[in-house]
């Protein structure tokens, strides 16, 4: 019985196809990942809270309301983040939810809205918080832990009085 040689070659393809699609698909997540570790996060966050509680956004806000171009509003808060966080900040960007919460993000992996992206965050009512996820009813999972999931996911834990860690999945 002699094979079809279209078969091997379909099944080479499909090899091919696939190695090629693992490839992009790892270099790409080893190229768009920042993520910091939840200990990184922590320990930050327990030896910096006195500062970070100081932390004044409202530079950042003139900053993020400004007609300059993005990446020189990225670049002006940066020098911000800096300026007041210190050199070595695990912190790239700020933002204000309300008038409870400062979001500090600290890194992400993935692409857009098929990611995950982690930080902290000041809860001045000292409550857990699902940001973008607004509508997303947050589950206590164990003691100061917090989970909630509707198409996308969000955990977040308590680090200390009004200070909590978030990942955000997105999918």
């Amino acid at each position: 019985m002699k094979l079809d040689k279209k078969v091997p070659i379909s099944i080479l393809g499909v090899v091919v196809v696939a190695i090629i699609a693992l490839s992009i698909f790892f270099v790409s997540h080893r190229i768009n990942n920042d993520n910091i570790t939840y200990n990184k996060i922590v320990s930050y966050v327990s030896d910096n809270y006195e500062m970070l509680e100081n932390f004044s956004y409202s530079e950042i806000e003139k900053i993020k309301s400004s007609n300059d171009k993005p990446e020189i509003r990225k670049q002006k808060e940066e020098e911000i983040l800096k300026r007041h966080l210190g050199e070595n900040t695990i912190v790239t960007s700020v933002y204000a939810y309300n008038e409870n919460i400062l979001q500090f993000y600290c890194g992400g992996s993935g692409f857009l809205d098929a990611g995950t992206y982690t930080g902290f965050y000041f809860s001045r009512d000292d409550k857990p918080y699902a940001f973008e996820f607004n509508n997303l009813k947050l589950v206590e999972i164990s003691p100061g832990v917090f989970e909630g999931q509707d198409g996308h996911r969000i955990r977040t834990e308590k680090i200390r009085d009004k200070w909590y860690y978030y990942i955000q999945y997105w999918y």
